[in-house]
């Protein structure tokens, strides 16, 4: 997923010096619009069985994750549009200069079948990743303000150290309802600035 996230962040990194950054801000926003939708509907984590065929053996993807009940084995689904979708994640990052979490968490949570808190968490180490693939663009062009990104780097490490302790013993259903109120609040930003030219 890495690979596809990567790819489409330097492309999107590439081609944002001549495609309107209000443009993607609007659609980006609309899409964290639907996101948030499916999120807060209700949903229960469903377990699939790993599967012995196909890609997600081959790659060997089957995994487990600790519940309350001990360690549960999990396997994901559809990895082909999961990759598709971590792609067009890539490009959003490379255009706008965000993560782009919350769409990774959309295709592992609602395409690939992946149990949220692993989404959640998967995508929270993949957004480092990804922004990396299209800083050296941005840096070489001078977008890059290191004397600003140190504090504010400092700001969300010191976040995501108890937002990690938290995530651990939070309801999942709880963790959805945040999780779609953060990305309201960006999806409404995004699509502000997109319509009144700040981005």
């Amino acid at each position: 997923l890495e690979v596809a996230t990567t790819l489409g962040a330097l492309s999107g990194a590439f081609v944002a010096a001549y495609i309107a950054p209000g443009t993607i801000a609007i659609i980006f926003g609309l899409a964290l619009l639907y996101s948030a939708y499916l999120s807060i509907k209700p949903k229960q984590d469903v377990i699939i069985p790993p599967q012995d065929k196909g890609l997600v053996h081959f790659f060997k993807l089957s995994s487990q994750y600790p519940t309350k009940k001990g360690k549960t084995t999990y396997s994901v689904r559809e990895l082909p549009g999961g990759f598709g979708l971590m792609y067009i994640a890539g490009i959003l990052s490379g255009l706008l200069g965000i993560g782009s979490g919350a769409i990774k968490v959309l295709a592992m949570d609602h395409i690939m079948k992946v149990p949220f808190k692993v989404s959640t968490t998967t995508s929270n180490f993949m957004i480092g990743v990804t922004a990396a693939a299209s800083v050296g663009v941005y840096l070489n062009r001078g977008y890059v303000d290191p004397g600003l990104a140190m504090p504010v780097m400092l700001g969300v490490l010191s976040g995501a150290l108890i937002g990690t302790r938290v995530l651990v013993k939070s309801k999942t259903r709880v963790l959805r309802i945040v999780f779609s109120i953060a990305i309201l609040f960006l999806a409404i930003e995004m699509i502000y600035k997109g319509i009144t030219g700040g981005m």
